[in-house]
């Protein structure tokens, strides 16, 4: 069986949605030529984003290595998802296949339920009546 057999095979296409394997993604977050400090930054800005909003699932891509590279941003971006992770900003992460370059499939979880729910139940806050001598609360 060849690997282009083997990939629509119903069973392994099965495996790879139960693993987080998919094929796209909504957001694609460019990594590339960025030092650590630059590429964790920008992950941190994706995941207050999305902090928010609905789940989504994002490509992020990296620099891959050569013979020439030295060490890549694999491992310490791998580490770093792995940190978010454990911390609940992010619900899994996969590396990318080889055809699609380097990088990770992340999925981030967006707003709770929770925060769905009494965002729905909040009154919306107008601006406040000038003619108001109540405290604002600052």
């Amino acid at each position: 069986m060849s690997n282009e057999d083997a990939y629509n095979d119903p069973g392994f296409r099965a495996a790879n949605h139960l693993i987080g394997r998919q094929d796209s993604a909504d957001w694609e977050l460019d990594l590339r030529e960025l030092d650590l400090a630059h590429a964790c930054a920008s992950i941190d800005r994706m995941v207050e984003r999305n902090r928010f909003g609905e789940a989504k699932s994002v490509t992020v891509r990296l620099d891959p290595a050569t013979p020439e590279s030295g060490e890549t941003l694999f491992l310490p971006i791998g580490r770093y998802l792995l940190e978010l992770m454990r911390r609940e900003l992010v619900l899994r992460f996969n590396p990318l296949s080889a055809d699609k370059g380097a990088g990770f499939l992340v999925e981030l979880p967006g707003r709770s339920e929770t925060q769905a729910s009494e965002s729905e139940d909040a009154p919306e806050a107008g601006p406040p009546d000038p003619d108001s001598h109540e405290p604002t609360g600052a």
